[in-house]
C-alpha cells in the first residue's frame, strides 16, 4: 500500500487531540451555526413534524413517557415500521422548552448538526488526513445542501443523532485502541446505543468498526476489542428485542429485496446532487437525468482513482463501503404511496454522505487544500459561498408548510399526494375550502380512497352533508380502506345521518341507516337505541323493544330506554311488574314521567 503526503506517519503523530485543532473545531462549529441560524426563523411544514410534535404535545410533554418511547415505533404508536426512540427522547427535552413553539426544536436541529461537523473533523483526523484536508472536508459537508436539509427538517433530526453518535462511537472506538482508558470504552458503548436507538443504520456500526481495524491491520483479537465487542452484541440485542415488539412489519411489496431493488436509483442521485446541488426538491422523485449523472459521476471517481499513482486503497473502499452500506437502509422500505408521492427525502443522504466524503479526500490533490495561498483559499471560499447560498435557497422551501408543499406541487404537480399533504395542513389550519380544492385536485390525480375518505370528512363534519359523506366513505371502503379510524368515523356518520333522516321523517331510511352502525359496533348501546326509535316509528314495535332492551344490557344507565320500555309495557302489554320497574328504574336515574 503506497504512502502519501495526505496521510500523516503513524506513531505518535497518530494521536490527534482536540487542543491541537481547537481552532478548526471552533471554525466548523460557526460557520455552519452563523450561516443556517436563519432556520431558527422557519415553523412547522406539516409533514410528520405535526404528528411528532404539535398531535403528540400531551405525550412528549410529559417526560414520564420516556420508557414508552422505547416501547413505541417513531409515532408513539405500534402502527409504523421506524423505530427511533431517541428522536422523540430529545422531541421531549426540547418541549419542555418549547411546547408548540419550532423555534426550538429548529435551533435544537442546528446544535446537532454543528456537533456533527465537529465529531466528523475529529473522525477525519483520527483516520490520519491533515488538519486542512479534514477541514475543508468538513466544511464542504457543513453548508452543503445535501446535509441542510436534515437541519431544516425537524424530523431528519433521527439522521443528525444517528451520524453523531455514530461518529463519535467510531471515534472514541480507535481512541480506546490506542489509549486503554475504561471511560472512553464506556462513552464508546453509550454512544453505539445512543446511534441504534436513533435510527436502525446504526446496526452497521460495528461492521464499519471492522473494517476500519482490517484495513488497518490490526488483526489481533484482544482484550480492548474484546470488551468492546460484549458491549456492542449486549446493546444490540436488547435494541433488536424491543425494536420487534415496537413496530409494524410491512408486507413483502414494501420490504426488502423488492424495495431495495425500487429504490436503486437513490445513491446514484444522491451522488449526482452532491456533485449539482441546484434547485434541490424537498420531496423528490427519481429521474432518468440524475440517475444518469450519477452514474457518470461513479464512473469518474473511479477513474480518477485508478488514474492516481499514490493510491489509499483502504480508505478509498472504507468510503465506499461506507457510501453503500449505509445507503441501503434507506432503500430497504418502499411505501405503496412513492408511485403517486416523493421516491425518498434528501436528509437521507446525510450520513451516507459522510463516506462518500472519505472517499473523495483521497483522490483529490493536497494542493487544492493548500490555503496559504491566496488563490487556493480564494477558490475554496467561493465554493462554499456556494454552497451555503444553495442552502439558504432551499432553506426558504422550509418556512412553513404552504412555501413547503407548494415547492413540491411545483417541482412535481403530477404527485396527488402532495396536494392531498397541503390539503391536511389547511384542513388543521380550518381552512376548508381551500382544503377541498386541494384534495379535489389529488383526486383527479389518483382516486386513492384515502382522498376519498378525507374528502367524505369535510362533507360529514364541516358540511353536515351527510349523503355526500356517506358515498364518499363507501366508495372509500369499497377498496377495503377500513382501518380504526376510518370504521369509528363511519359508524359515527351511520347514526348522524340516520338522525338526520329522522328528522325529516323518513323513518325507514333512519332505520336502514341506522342498521349499518348495529351491525358494524354490535357492542354501541346508542346504535341500539337509536335502532330501537326508528323502528318504533316505522311500526315495528316488537323489534324497537328487543333493541332497547338491548342498549340497556350495553349500558345499564341508558335513561333513555327506561323510557322507551316503559312506554311500550305500558301500551302493550298487561304484565304491571314490567311497567313498574321500567318507570322505577327511569325515575331512579332522573327521569320525569
Amino acid at each position: 500500500m503506497a504512502s502519501s503526503s495526505r496521510i500523516k506517519n503513524k506513531g505518535k503523530n497518530q494521536n490527534i487531540t482536540i487542543k491541537n485543532d481547537k481552532y478548526h473545531y471552533l471554525i466548523v462549529f460557526l460557520v455552519p451555526f452563523f450561516l443556517l441560524i436563519f432556520s431558527l426563523q422557519n415553523g412547522f411544514v406539516y409533514f410528520d413534524d405535526d404528528i411528532l410534535i404539535l398531535d403528540n404535545q400531551a405525550k412528549i410533554s410529559d417526560l414520564s413517557n420516556i420508557g414508552k418511547a422505547f416501547r413505541s415505533d417513531a409515532f408513539f404508536t405500534n402502527s409504523s415500521p421506524y423505530y427511533r426512540p431517541m428522536l422523540n427522547v430529545s422531541l421531549m427535552l426540547d418541549a419542555q422548552v418549547a411546547k408548540t413553539s419550532p423555534g426550538f426544536y429548529h435551533f435544537m436541529n442546528l446544535l446537532y448538526h454543528c456537533l456533527c461537523c465537529m465529531s466528523l473533523l475529529w473522525f477525519l483526523r483520527l483516520l490520519g488526513f491533515k488538519r486542512e484536508m479534514a477541514l475543508a472536508g468538513t466544511l464542504i459537508f457543513s453548508v452543503h445542501p445535501l446535509m441542510a436539509s436534515a437541519v431544516f427538517w425537524i424530523p431528519a433530526r433521527n439522521d443528525l443523532l444517528v451520524t453523531l453518535f455514530g461518529l463519535l462511537f467510531l471515534s472514541l472506538s480507535i481512541t480506546w485502541f490506542r489509549a486503554r482508558n475504561h471511560i472512553i470504552l464506556l462513552a464508546a458503548i453509550i454512544s453505539f446505543a445512543a446511534a441504534i436507538f436513533s435510527k436502525e443504520s446504526g446496526i452497521l456500526l460495528p461492521f464499519l468498526l471492522a473494517l476500519y481495524l482490517l484495513s488497518t491491520r490490526q488483526y489481533n483479537f484482544d482484550k480492548g476489542k474484546i470488551l468492546l465487542s460484549i458491549g456492542v452484541v449486549l446493546i444490540a440485542v436488547i435494541w433488536f428485542t424491543l425494536r420487534m415488539t415496537s413496530i409494524k412489519i410491512l408486507g413483502a411489496w414494501q420490504l426488502g429485496l423488492w424495495a431495495i431493488v425500487s429504490n436503486f436509483p437513490f445513491p446514484l442521485e444522491i451522488i449526482a446532487k452532491f456533485f449539482l446541488p441546484v434547485d434541490l426538491a424537498v420531496t423528490p422523485v427519481y429521474t432518468s437525468l440524475f440517475t444518469g449523472l450519477g452514474i457518470l459521476f461513479v464512473l469518474l471517481i473511479f477513474a480518477v482513482f485508478f488514474m492516481r499513482k499514490e493510491k489509499m486503497v483502504w480508505l478509498f473502499i472504507f468510503g465506499i463501503t461506507w457510501y453503500i452500506a449505509f445507503s441501503l437502509p434507506n432503500m430497504f422500505v418502499r411505501l405503496d404511496t412513492s408511485a403517486h408521492s416523493y421516491d425518498y427525502l434528501v436528509h437521507r443522504a446525510y450520513l451516507p454522505m459522510a463516506g462518500l466524503l472519505i472517499s473523495l479526500l483521497t483522490i483529490t490533490p493536497y494542493q487544492w487544500f493548500r490555503f496559504n495561498h491566496k488563490k487556493t483559499l480564494t477558490g475554496f471560499l467561493i465554493l462554499i459561498v456556494i454552497l451555503a447560498g444553495n442552502s439558504i435557497f432551499l432553506g426558504t422551501r422550509y418556512r412553513n408548510a404552504d412555501s413547503f408543499w407548494n415547492s413540491a406541487i411545483a417541482c412535481n404537480p403530477e404527485r396527488a399526494w402532495f396536494h392531498h399533504f397541503l390539503g391536511r395542513y389547511y384542513f388543521k389550519q380550518r381552512n376548508y375550502f381551500t382544503f377541498e380544492h386541494q384534495l379535489r385536485k389529488a383526486i383527479s390525480l389518483n382516486n386513492h380512497p384515502r382522498f376519498l375518505y378525507n374528502l367524505g370528512m369535510v362533507y360529514f363534519l364541516e358540511k353536515k352533508s351527510y349523503d355526500s359523506a356517506f358515498l364518499l366513505f363507501n366508495e372509500a371502503r369499497a377498496t377495503g380502506f377500513t382501518d380504526s379510524e376510518a370504521n369509528a368515523n363511519y359508524i359515527k356518520l351511520c347514526i348522524e345521518s340516520a338522525r338526520n333522516f329522522f328528522e325529516r321523517g323518513e323513518y325507514k331510511k333512519a332505520a336502514n341507516r341506522c342498521q349499518l352502525a348495529v351491525d358494524l359496533e354490535p357492542a354501541n348501546p346508542v346504535a341500539a337505541y337509536n335502532m330501537g326509535l326508528y323502528l318504533i316509528y316505522s311500526g315495528e314495535t316488537k323489534r324497537a323493544a328487543t333493541f332497547w332492551r338491548r342498549s340497556l344490557s350495553l349500558d345499564p344507565e341508558l335513561k333513555e330506554a327506561y323510557r322507551s320500555l316503559y312506554y311500550y309495557y305500558l301500551n302493550n302489554s298487561s304484565n304491571r311488574d314490567s311497567v313498574d320497574f321500567f318507570a322505577r328504574e327511569f325515575r331512579k336515574r332522573g327521569g320525569t314521567l
